[in-house]
Parts: structure tokens; sequence; C-alpha cells
């Protein structure tokens, strides 16, 4: 596979670990990989499960400073939404990732830095 570009631009890659305020831990990571595998093989998933899924991914993506696998996590967020699966309940999913110490509070955590990003697509993306 290809290197990806660097999807998040203006943000660094070196500063992907300091976009989101949770990181998976060890337990976080096998759950993350039984989702995927779940998902590559085309079982059935609830919405919580799909929830997490992309909560889970976005975070190993970023924690690892891999482009090709944030790529990956916006195409299975494109295809959700394309098949209706829509981000729904979104906050409880989250919780229970926290409640069962899937994911803990990231150290290296910056406040709006994914502001910085968001603010950058809006201002020189044009949309149809």
């Amino acid at each position: 596979m290809t290197e990806q570009k660097n999807l998040f631009y203006p943000i660094t890659i070196n500063d992907y670990p300091k976009l989101f305020d949770y990181v998976l831990t060890a337990n976080g990571l096998v759950y993350f990989q039984s989702l995927k595998r779940k998902y590559v093989l085309g079982k059935a998933m609830t919405q919580d499960e799909y929830n997490k899924l992309r909560l889970l991914y976005v975070y190993y993506a970023t924690a690892n400073r891999n482009p090709s696998e944030v790529f990956a996590w916006q195409d299975l967020c494109v295809t959700l939404d394309n098949k209706g699966i829509i981000e729904k309940e979104m906050f409880q999913s989250k919780e229970d990732l926290k409640n069962k110490q899937l994911i803990i509070e990231n150290p290296n955590y910056v406040s709006g830095l994914y502001r910085k990003y968001t603010e950058f697509v809006k201002d020189n993306v044009k949309f149809k």
C-alpha cells in the first residue's frame, strides 16, 4: 500500500497523537482489532459497535502517526454513512469505552488542535 498524504493538514504527522482527547489501552487495541475484523468479514454489528469502531479507529491511527490508517478510517466513515449507518448515540458509546477502560485520557492531547484542522478545511475546501 502506498503511503497516504497528510490527511489532517495543516497538522503535522508528528502532532497526530495530540489531536484527540483519548487513546486506546492495550485492551482497547484488542477490542478495536476484533471490531475491525468483524467489520471486514461483513458480520452483523450493532449501532454501538459501529460507533466504537469509528472512535477506536481514529484513536489508533493518530496515536500511531499513520496517514494510511487515517485514510482507512475516513473511508470507513464515508462508507458507513453511504450505507445509512450514521453516527448516533456516540456519547454513550464513548462513555462505555471509558468505563470499560478501553480508552483513557490522552496525556499528549492539545485542546483546539483538531479545530485548527476543521477550520482550515472549512476555509479552503469548496463544497458543491
